[in-house]
């Protein structure tokens, strides 16, 4: 265990592993069902006490704002990367401190185990709105009373039901709040399978409608030409080639490709590329599978590669191989050489700026900033000079403009390269960034 700094502190938490010690080795093994409820509730008083102390430290963090010594833009950046969390989770730990900043029943009752995290969490949610921030402040100790004497089920639906009617006292209607909400986002799967979720209020969404219907009307007719072109007036909607979600989805996308047309012929506009990066190992080994062999399953390929496996944009987000190579059998294919410490190769020190290739060359060896912690998505990055292309009086810089003294950073870390980090690339590729005082940040 590390040791913490202060030694009070310390000497508790080295307390606290000790006691878990003393539990783990003592088992948690009910002996009859009364004994499993009272270890149940034993434990969540316990663990939610525990949860309380990880919401302040978050808290004591940001009023600290210890967390911009490691170049963190804030608390939550800085626990989700040392405690490897996902950013869903520390996003809930963020928003629970603020919330009880100013809720000190909310806050007493769960330090002391009487009330969940879940159910904190329901609250700070209601907190986080804006139009009703005040009124659920002024009513904590209801909402602490009926978190403690409710199922969470049943306080769920209860703190559901009182937003919706404070919120409607407000000045905004229904929607309103739902074009001020509105939203689109695109998530992928762990199988590679994408899925789109979106709200909107009445007004777009009746444009969003209309513009949708024309497209899917498009893509029902092409059905109905395909069928009748092969059966005739007999065709019946059987015999149509694609189903009815099959359809829809289509015309959306042929919607999202059509826009991107009309990008690339506006003026000052450009074509929209979607860059997939598959490594030479994959990309050859799937290239003689739609041959109709497998190299793989006749020894003729080693199956673990010293270089990694890649299929993916340039923000990592997978794409299946197989698919990938026969696109790239009817699209364009962009061959990119690398060392072996996974670099791409020079490209000279003529220029101070990444441009075109040199660009995409710095961006292909990562998909988010290089900064621990950073999760800044590449595409959102610039092309950074690890070791400065100036030189400075020191004697320092110099670095050349070229993939092997590039990485991707995000704008705030870019800029803080210049207040005394330093940052360098290691034989295997990795890169390090070093605090002014010469320690590295991990």
């Amino acid at each position: 265990m590390e040791t913490v700094c202060e030694p009070t502190t310390g000497e508790a938490i080295e307390r606290l592993a000790a006691a878990l010690d003393d539990l783990q080795h003592a088992g948690v093994t009910p002996t009859s069902a009364d004994d499993a409820r009272g270890l149940i509730v034993a434990l969540e008083t316990q663990a939610r006490r525990m949860r309380s102390v990880q919401v302040d430290l978050v808290e004591q963090i940001d009023r600290t704002a210890t967390c911009v010594l490691d170049g963190h833009t804030s608390a939550k950046v800085m626990v989700r990367h040392l405690a490897q969390l996902s950013s869903a989770e520390a996003h809930r730990r963020a928003q629970c401190a603020r919330a009880l900043r100013t809720m000190p029943a909310v806050r007493n009752a769960f330090a002391s185990g009487r009330i969940g995290g879940c159910q904190v969490e329901r609250i700070a949610r209601a907190h986080a709105n804006p139009r009703v921030r005040a009124a659920v402040e002024a009513n904590e100790e209801s909402f602490a009373h009926q978190a403690e004497a409710q199922e969470y089920r049943a306080f769920d639906a209860m703190v559901d039901d009182w937003v919706r009617l404070v919120d409607e006292d407000g000045t905004r209607d229904r929607d309103q709040r739902a074009h001020e909400n509105r939203d689109a986002a695109l998530h992928q799967g762990f199988d590679g399978s994408w899925t789109l979720s979106g709200r909107c209020g009445s007004l777009a969404g009746a444009e969003l409608e209309s513009i949708f219907k024309a497209f899917l009307e498009a893509e029902t007719l092409a059905d109905w030409d395909a069928a009748r072109a092969e059966r005739g007036a007999a065709a019946t909607a059987s015999d149509l080639p694609r189903t009815d979600a099959q359809r829809r989805f289509d015309a959306l996308h042929a919607a999202f490709r059509s826009a991107a047309t009309a990008r690339a012929d506006a003026p000052a506009g450009s074509t929209i590329e979607t860059n997939i990066v598959i490594d030479h190992h994959t990309f050859e080994r799937m290239l003689a599978r739609l041959t109709g062999v497998d190299p793989l399953l006749q020894g003729a390929f080693d199956p673990f590669p010293t270089r990694s496996y890649r299929c993916s944009t340039l923000d990592g987000r997978p794409v299946e191989a197989t698919v990938a190579v026969a696109q790239a059998l009817v699209g364009h294919v962009r061959r990119v050489v690398v060392g072996a410490d996974g670099v791409v190769i020079d490209m000279g020190r003529r220029r101070r700026l990444f441009t075109g290739a040199a660009a995409l060359a710095v961006k292909l060896q990562r998909t988010t900033c290089y900064w621990p912690g950073c999760h800044t998505p590449v595409t959102a990055c610039q092309c950074d000079h690890l070791r400065p292309w100036s030189i400075r009086a020191d004697g320092s810089g110099g670095g050349c403009t070229c993939p092997g003294n590039g990485g991707p950073g995000c704008g705030r870390h870019n800029h803080d390269k210049e207040r005394g980090y330093r940052v360098r690339r290691d034989p295997t590729g990795h890169i390090h960034v070093y605090r002014p005082d010469g320690t590295e940040i991990t």
